[in-house]
């Protein structure tokens, strides 16, 4: 699938790689401010510069009981509007212990992504994925599934909710 993907560290590193965060220390609020206009300018830059009928893959981590959360995804469902396309939200879930397993990988650290596996584990016990209150939203648990499996699902979607706009 032709598509640009702007996953959440793409935009919130902008602002990480400046200031040595590390995956495990809790980051000042004026950091989120900041990645809050890196984003808005990358929605602006999608919205109003890139190539009409582009597909973008916007990824991000956002829990039911953060508002900051909801705003951003209710960013994107305007900026979906905004660009008339097609929108399809993907809600993943795993247990906290694959979580904690996963937040380990290699290579995490040098994206700036969460390393460690017990605030991992305690975020995923407190917390809930967002679940987006719209029409469509594909809800898959990853637990047991490779990346190439969960691609694979999402782009099968993807394609068959596209046909339905032909």
């Amino acid at each position: 699938m032709d598509c640009i993907v702007a996953h959440n560290h793409l935009i919130n590193n902008v602002i990480f790689s400046l200031i040595d965060a590390d995956g495990k220390s809790k980051l000042p609020e004026a950091v989120w401010r900041n990645v809050k206009r890196v984003r808005s300018a990358a929605f602006d830059t999608i919205r109003d510069l890139a190539k009409p009928g582009r597909t973008f893959v916007l990824t991000n981590t956002l829990l039911d009981n953060d508002p900051e959360d909801a705003e951003w995804f209710q960013d994107v469902v305007q900026l979906a509007r905004d660009r008339n396309a097609f929108f399809l939200p993907v809600r993943l879930t795993l247990s906290p212990e694959e979580l904690a397993r996963r937040v380990v990988s290699p290579g995490r650290a040098e994206q700036f992504k969460e390393v460690d596996p017990v605030a991992a584990m305690k975020k995923a016990n407190q917390s809930q994925v967002l679940r987006p209150r719209c029409h469509g939203v594909l809800e898959v648990d990853i637990t047991t599934m490779t990346a190439e499996d969960v691609a694979g699902r999402i782009v099968k979607r993807l394609h068959q909710g596209l046909a339905r706009l032909m």
